[in-house]
């Protein structure tokens, strides 16, 4: 087993590879996220000390610089710091900005520099916390932050939400059954049921969501804490618009910034599709998105001597109707593909925990429960152990009898290739390693976890 050291080297060697960078830079959304809010919000930053936590090539550093800061504090653990230091002399602003090649959690800050008023990060990974930089991001806060300064992005929550994904693997079956004249079906086979095992990382289409998504935490990062996001377990309940068959759930997640400043009033800019289809979106030339016209930061500092009466707010979202980033959604299946009715609550208890042997990994148990079910997975009546019941189970528990029910009603229904793929046992979880970026444990979690 990988010690945590050697999954720390791993983890920076991997952001030693420019073309991570190349493609977090080319994610449109989320780039032009920071830098909407930096262009619209001056004041937070100008004459400010900022410290960009992981700041990889440094665009996040650049753009605070621009905008006025006094000082910038670029922290890169990884190789690419060098890299970084190369840009910020190209673009002749290290007299600003001085790249700090280390950790947050090992390095001090410049003798001239007690505490820092501002820290921006790009901290997020697959469902929000996968890669647990966030916890980097905490320890910075606690340890340079000056009481009263500002975290960007200052929100984050992560959404839940059961998906029907049928027509997935149905295009797959298609794809295959016709190679040149011949039906190569068992690949198309072979590779579902390899998928299904681990989580998928995926550009969901929005008509595979078989009802609203659930919040599964937010987070506040003036004050979350380490330990806050070390274990999350909560119930969550999901009305069905219509009958569906879930293959699993997918997560994806929303950040916002909008940090706590007096202010008279606050505006908003979502950056969605239905903003990028709006008549007042406008090309930056560089093909991002804004919601008003293009103003270079460097001419919206010259007019930067009025404090603006207003703290305008961005949101980025990373799920199925929103813009693509390259988060996409995460899709956790169940092993076994459910039926359920229009009209009926779908009930599951998430749970997330670092894992002990990679803490940059969360282990993720997925387990349908009965409504009744408490938040600290006690069940209000004892005898029904609804956590670890087989699917179909013939119990007698309401929720069992729905689910044998709907499942008799639908087993005609059931096509060869979806028993192909969801083959498996009957406790409804979801856990296993998705290579070198996904882990999850394979535990299955009962009432008392």
């Amino acid at each position: 087993m990988a010690t945590d050291d050697a999954c720390q080297d791993d983890y920076f060697i991997g952001y030693g590879d420019l073309s991570v960078h190349e493609l977090m830079l080319k994610d449109r959304p989320r780039t032009q996220a920071y830098r909407k809010f930096i262009e619209d919000n001056l004041h937070l930053l100008k004459d400010k000390i900022v410290m960009d936590v992981g700041a990889g090539t440094g665009i996040l550093s650049l753009f605070a610089a621009s905008a006025g800061a006094k000082k910038v504090l670029a922290v890169e653990a990884s190789s690419v710091a060098r890299l970084c230091q190369e840009i910020v002399q190209e673009n002749n602003l290290n007299h600003i900005i001085e790249v700090i090649h280390g950790t947050v959690e090992t390095i001090s800050l410049p003798s001239d520099i007690r505490q820092v008023d501002v820290i921006i990060s790009e901290w997020m990974g697959f469902y929000l916390l996968h890669e647990s930089m966030l916890d980097s991001v905490i320890v910075a806060r606690d340890r340079f932050l000056a009481p009263g300064g500002v975290m960007l992005p200052s929100h984050a929550s992560l959404l839940f939400a059961p998906v029907d994904m049928s027509d997935h693997f149905q295009n797959r079956a298609d794809e295959w059954s016709n190679i040149y004249g011949f039906d190569f079906s068992p690949v198309a086979s072979q590779i579902n049921m390899e998928e299904v095992t681990k989580p998928l990382i995926t550009s969901l289409n929005p008509n595979v969501l078989c009802a609203d998504p659930q919040e599964i935490i937010n987070l506040n990062l003036k004050t979350v804490t380490a330990q806050d996001i070390q274990t999350i377990s909560t119930v969550l309940k999901f009305p069905m618009r219509q009958d569906s068959k879930v293959f699993g759930f997918a997560a994806w997640f929303n950040v916002e910034f909008n940090p706590d400043c007096d202010a008279a009033s606050k505006s908003h800019v979502t950056l969605t599709h239905e903003s990028a289809d709006s008549r007042d979106v406008h090309d930056a030339g560089d093909g991002c998105l804004l919601k008003d016209p293009y103003v270079s930061l460097h001419s919206v500092e010259k007019s930067s001597q009025e404090a603006p009466a207003t703290i305008s707010s961005v949101l980025l979202k990373t799920g199925p109707h929103d813009l693509p980033t390259h988060w996409k959604q995460t899709v956790v299946f169940l092993p076994r593909t459910i039926l359920v009715q229009g009209g009926v609550d779908l009930c599951c208890r998430v749970r997330m925990s670092q894992s002990s042997s990679n803490k940059r990994h969360y282990n993720i148990t997925v387990t349908l429960v009965d409504e009744s079910d408490d938040d600290d997975g006690e069940t209000s009546d004892a005898s029904d152990d609804s956590t670890d019941h087989p699917v179909p189970c013939a119990c007698g528990s309401d929720r069992c009898r729905l689910i044998s029910a709907l499942v008799d009603k639908y087993a005609d229904e059931h096509d060869e290739l979806v028993d192909e793929v969801v083959e498996g046992s009957g406790q409804v979880g979801t856990t296993s390693e998705m290579e070198e970026d996904l882990e999850t444990d394979g535990q299955q979690e009962g009432p008392s976890s």
